[in-house]
């Protein structure tokens, strides 16, 4: 199976380049199940002169995505809630086209409710979830429409019984999660990470951040922190003002074997053009063996005290950002959280004001 960053193609000239791409590199994605973080849900309402981020997908994309395996798309994520009167819409689109989502949903427990397919004769759990912060600027439930939030514990807990009932399951979790442009995970991601292996899952993946965030092994278990984006085109969202720096064309596909536990990391360029979006293949490494990703994962093998000091001394965001230290720190980082979605309402209004530039 393969695993992809961000994907938010809202036209039907940027699906049939996203179709391209998979055609391009069929060595590398073949007939395998992708499963992405899906930036937006289905609509062919998009406006270019939309004055703030409301991101989408055309109608093609679902079938775009679908390499002769059913994808999944992970819907945790603070755009699914941009048009959320385009939910039921999706969810057609989506039967029909033969595509599983998780993380979103018309009422909490569908949304909750982990998503089971078969893979490589095992039988996979997907659970799919989103950071609270990043749902700053919509209610959640929107118009009825739900998105899974991060729940430590809960999380902690359903990994936990789901082992119990069938230890030979396999546990996978997709998270949306971090700040736009961060390099670093939060420590709080490291700590969260190693106690959801400790409880039986074998798979933890991060998104959102838009650029490559690296990984590790823990308990011989794959910890992918922020895979970047993989197809969000530049000078489209937001009347075209939301664009990516030089660091965050750099994606992460990561390919997971979960009978043999091996992963392989496919390294992609992003590059924008009047003509649209496309991705350039650069090479393949086994994880353990990938020097890129040594280059973006400095804590691997730095204890949770020695990853602190280092992304105090090392974070890209700092200006009025607190550090989640800890998952288990419960009522000090909800205060955080707090703080910082007070503080991107803020910003979030100078940036309609056109006083700073857009971020997604």
């Amino acid at each position: 199976m393969i695993f992809t960053g961000d994907i938010a193609a809202p036209s039907r000239n940027l699906a049939g380049q996203l179709g391209n791409i998979f055609v391009r590199y069929h060595s590398v994605f073949g007939q395998q199940r992708i499963i992405c973080n899906f930036e937006g849900l289905i609509s062919e309402r998009f406006l270019s002169s939309d004055s703030h981020p409301v991101l989408c997908n055309h109608p093609l994309v679902p079938d775009v995505l679908s390499q002769g395996v059913e994808p999944v798309l992970c819907l945790a994520n603070n755009h699914t809630l941009d048009l959320p009167e385009e939910f039921d819409n999706s969810l057609d689109t989506f039967r029909k086209s033969n595509v599983l989502i998780c993380g979103a949903g018309r009422s909490a427990k569908d949304t909750y409710d982990h998503l089971c397919f078969p893979e490589s004769g095992k039988r996979i759990i997907l659970i799919n979830a989103c950071w609270d912060f990043l749902l700053y600027k919509q209610p959640n439930p929107s118009q009825g429409v739900f998105v899974a939030e991060i729940d430590e514990g809960r999380l902690i807990n359903d990994v936990l019984r789901i082992k119990k009932l069938d230890e030979q399951s396999i546990v996978i979790l997709f998270f949306h999660w971090s700040l736009d442009l961060e390099i670093l995970p939060f420590p709080s991601y490291r700590t969260l990470s190693h106690a959801l292996i400790d409880a039986g899952a074998d798979l933890i993946i991060g998104s959102h951040s838009h650029c490559v965030q690296g990984g590790e092994k823990y308990r011989d278990k794959y910890i992918l922190y922020g895979l970047g984006n993989f197809f969000m085109p530049g000078g489209i969202f937001a009347g075209g003002k939301i664009r990516y720096p030089e660091f965050a064309r750099t994606g992460l596909v990561f390919e997971w074997d979960p009978l043999q536990n091996n992963g392989i990391c496919h390294w992609f360029e992003s590059q924008d053009s009047q003509s649209g979006h496309d991705l350039l293949y650069k090479r393949s490494e086994r994880f353990e063996d990938s020097i890129i990703l040594k280059q973006y994962s400095p804590y691997q093998n730095m204890s949770d005290k020695e990853y602190l000091k280092y992304f105090r001394a090392n974070r890209r965001k700092r200006f009025f950002i607190p550090i989640y230290k800890n998952h288990r720190s419960i009522v000090q980082n909800k205060l955080k959280t707090l703080f910082l979605k007070n503080r991107a309402r803020f910003a979030y209004l100078l940036a309609r004001l056109n006083l700073i530039k857009w971020q997604s």
